[in-house]
């Protein structure tokens, strides 16, 4: 295989300049109340434009770019119409209609398409500076649809913006999105001339919400091979072997990458990965036991330097068992490695099936069968269809009888698929007066997740109330994406989590890990205080395509990060916790 060249030209613009595009054009379609359908297939390209590694300028004008998922013919035009003109036609004639300062107006928890238009039209709001001035003179009451809880949400929001933006430190890559790029890219420099192995290293490796780059340390049958494959000149060569390289990914991404010799790989993948507070205390300890340790090795007190293969052989050598990546934060984790108390985490192999996956019935991509053989192949024993509930109307949520429809797809599906359990689910909504359906036919459903979709506006005690209802429901069996936060969009709401987790322990419900790249809800501090609560976690991919049942692995990664072992995992059980029926 010829050495990876997905690197964007200086000339063209990269996928984040395609995504940020895609993104506003279908933001400010949607603030003028545009077809959803269309508002919709802008923001999945923009999405898939932050997740492709590849520089798809330059599949685009291969006429390539329809290789990728969500980029259709029309999609392909307007990236070749970017890459070879600066501009997008569409996007500028939208810029013209609408203020693109609406975008962030209506990104204000709260607030939507529909208010921010209000403000516009009454108030000439066309940005959030116009909006902190129309706060700060009391115009905002003047506008319909805002009351007292709304203005003062905004004004708390504003003022929170502020502080974000004084902070100190550059922008970083939320965990989702990195990991993606990592895995890809990892996986495509493994197979390049002279490269013998590439892992993830840094925060993303273990699980921290962002990182400032992505880390890859490779393995290389002589010096320089990965850099090559990378598309970047190493940096200092050491005497052992070890280069460094700096590139950037076709996504704007900036990569670093640490390569040597196969018989050291341990020695750097575990200084790569570890945080600096961790690194520090094992440094501590080898000049306890007369070492020195470093990526490069360990030197003994006679200076005789001893490297590993792997990370186990590091541990090892500094007298301690391996420690998992996710727990490496200096949390007492060295103390509880020599006590010989490290959890036990869950790993992806323990899991036994997904049950939170969409289908083409509401918003997913591929068909019931497409993802139950997927799932198959996947190696589960049980998979659950649980589609949205009728409120959702933008992701085509089911209505009774759309439901009862499925039911019997499912059943056809089930005769050609023995060997797997598919059970009847549904994702649904936990709106004011209680949940989407009534509860006979929740009953008649094989398992149930309830999720916030709406009411962010409210206060962090009401949103509490209607999880806690959710909880008590004996037809519920788990809390989908619990804080409801949206990554780079949407803050956690204010929920108390810890008598959302109390409660769940009651009842035995279980608290969602999402595994969506923008979701990866619930955190890792939460789903701590949910296992210190006694509460059971579930994890899922709640994913919208075969592709999408990948994002489970994120759900395990947050997990483990939150020290969860198998046995406190609801689905790494054979009958899901005694819920299943016969297949």
């Amino acid at each position: 295989m010829p050495p990876y060249t997905g690197w964007i030209a200086a000339d063209l613009p990269d996928n984040r300049a395609i995504a940020e595009a895609f993104q506003l054009l279908g933001d400010l379609l949607q603030l003028e109340g545009a077809d959803r359908h269309r508002v919709l297939a802008y923001h999945r390209a923009a999405t898939r434009a932050r997740e492709e590694a590849r520089p798809l300028a330059e599949l685009a004008l291969q006429g390539r770019a329809t290789e990728v998922a969500d980029i259709g013919t029309t999609l392909q035009a307007k990236i070749v119409e970017l890459a070879e003109t600066g501009r997008i036609a569409a996007l500028e004639t939208a810029r013209e209609r609408t203020p693109e300062g609406l975008v962030e107006v209506a990104g204000l928890r709260g607030l939507g398409p529909k208010r921010a238009m209000a403000a516009h039209e009454t108030l000439g709001v066309a940005s959030l500076r116009d909006l902190g001035a129309a706060l700060h003179d009391g115009r905002l009451a003047d506008v319909p649809g805002f009351g007292k809880g709304t203005i003062e949400s905004i004004g708390e929001q504003l003022a929170e913006r502020a502080m974000r933006a004084a902070a100190p430190g550059g922008e970083r890559i939320p965990l989702g999105r990195g990991l993606l790029i990592a895995r890809r890219l990892s996986r495509e420099l493994a197979e390049a001339p002279g490269v013998i192995s590439v892992d993830i290293a840094g925060s993303l490796r273990r699980g921290r919400e962002s990182a400032h780059d992505v880390d890859l340390v490779a393995s290389e049958e002589h010096p320089g091979a990965a850099a090559a494959a990378l598309g970047a000149s190493p940096g200092s060569v050491g005497d052992d072997g070890v280069t460094h390289a700096r590139a950037q990914a076709g996504d704007g991404t900036w990569v670093e990458l640490i390569a040597g010799p196969a018989e050291s790989h341990g020695n750097r993948l575990q200084h790569a990965t570890g945080s600096a507070a961790h690194n520090v205390r094992l440094r501590e300890r080898a000049v306890r036991l007369g070492l020195s340790v470093s990526q490069h090795g360990i030197v003994d007190a006679d200076g005789v330097r001893h490297v590993h293969a792997d990370e186990a052989g590091v541990y090892r050598a500094l007298g301690l068992p391996d420690i998992p990546p996710e727990l490496r934060e200096d949390r007492g984790e060295i103390e509880a490695a020599l006590r010989d108390e490290l959890p036990q985490l869950v790993r992806l192999e323990d899991l036994r099936g997904d049950v939170h996956i969409h289908t083409d019935w509401s918003d997913g991509r591929d068909s019931l069968e497409d993802m139950v053989v997927a799932a198959r192949a996947r190696g589960y024993a049980y998979v659950a269809i649980s589609d949205h509930s009728p409120r959702l109307r933008m992701a085509r949520g089911l209505d009774e009888r759309r439901l009862r429809a499925q039911w019997e797809a499912i059943a056809d599906v089930r005769e050609r698929h023995p060997d797997i359990t598919i059970l009847r689910a549904c994702e649904v909504d936990i709106v004011a007066e209680g949940l989407d359906f009534e509860d006979d036919v929740l009953a008649e459903l094989d398992f149930v997740t309830a999720s916030l979709h709406s009411g962010f506006a409210l206060s962090g005690r009401e949103l509490t109330e209607r999880v806690l209802r959710a909880i008590r429901s004996p037809h519920v069996d788990s809390i989908g994406h619990p804080t409801g936060r949206m990554l780079g969009k949407r803050d956690a709401a204010p929920l108390d989590i810890g008598a959302i987790a109390e409660a769940a322990a009651t009842t035995g419900t279980a608290l969602e890990i999402n595994g969506q790249l923008n979701r990866l809800d619930l955190d890792a501090d939460n789903a701590r205080t949910a296992l210190d609560a006694g509460a059971t976690l579930i994890l899922s991919s709640d994913a919208h395509s075969v592709m999408g049942l990948d994002f489970v692995e994120n759900s395990v990664l947050v997990a483990r990060r939150a020290g969860a072992p198998p046995d406190r995992i609801l689905n790494a059980t054979a009958d899901l916790g005694g819920r299943l029926l016969a297949p």
